[in-house]
């Protein structure tokens, strides 16, 4: 009877301990995807800028060109650059005041490199790398410090639901 006991006491804090070292894999799982994201995204930063004199709307074939229409302006794809920009701040800094989870996805930097195939189209990516640059590298620094203050905030919330055994 008595090692019954000691079994039932002794498994609740492996238990214990296997759901806080899956909580951590969790969020060593959200940080390892963005920076896999932020890599990808650097990779095809490279790509881009070493492509920077090529207009992809000149290199189209004329029944394509004729499709398409004219490429939009250097300047409207600014316009919807700042946007994205200002949008996808907000939702991150928003997401960090409400303390939600992180969210991991592809779509950001389908997003973010959108802007140099935009850029590329027009045929502006040579005066417009950096502006494209800096926005996705600010913007990963942003999501990797919601994903840095979410763990925080979860590591010192399982401190306190296990009373300081971790």
């Amino acid at each position: 009877m008595m090692k019954s006991k000691t079994n039932r006491s002794s498994r609740q804090p492996i238990q214990t301990g296997n759901q806080v070292w899956d909580r951590t894999d969790q969020r060593h799982a959200r940080s390892r995807h963005n920076l896999l994201e932020l890599i990808l995204f650097l990779l095809i930063s490279i790509s881009a800028y070493s492509l920077k004199d090529f207009n992809l709307f000149e290199a189209a074939s004329e029944p394509v060109r004729q499709l398409l229409g004219y490429p939009p302006s250097a300047t409207l794809i600014s316009i919807a650059l700042a946007v994205y920009c200002f949008s996808a701040t907000t939702l991150v800094l928003t997401g960090i005041a409400n303390d939600t989870r992180p969210i991991t996805n592809w779509n950001q930097l389908g997003y973010r490199s959108a802007f140099y195939f935009f850029y590329s189209f027009s045929g502006a990516i040579a005066g417009n790398f950096i502006p494209v640059f800096l926005v996705g590298i600010c913007l990963y620094g942003l999501d990797q410090c919601h994903i840095w203050v979410y763990n925080c905030k979860a590591v010192q919330e399982q401190k306190e639901l296990l009373g300081g055994r971790f």
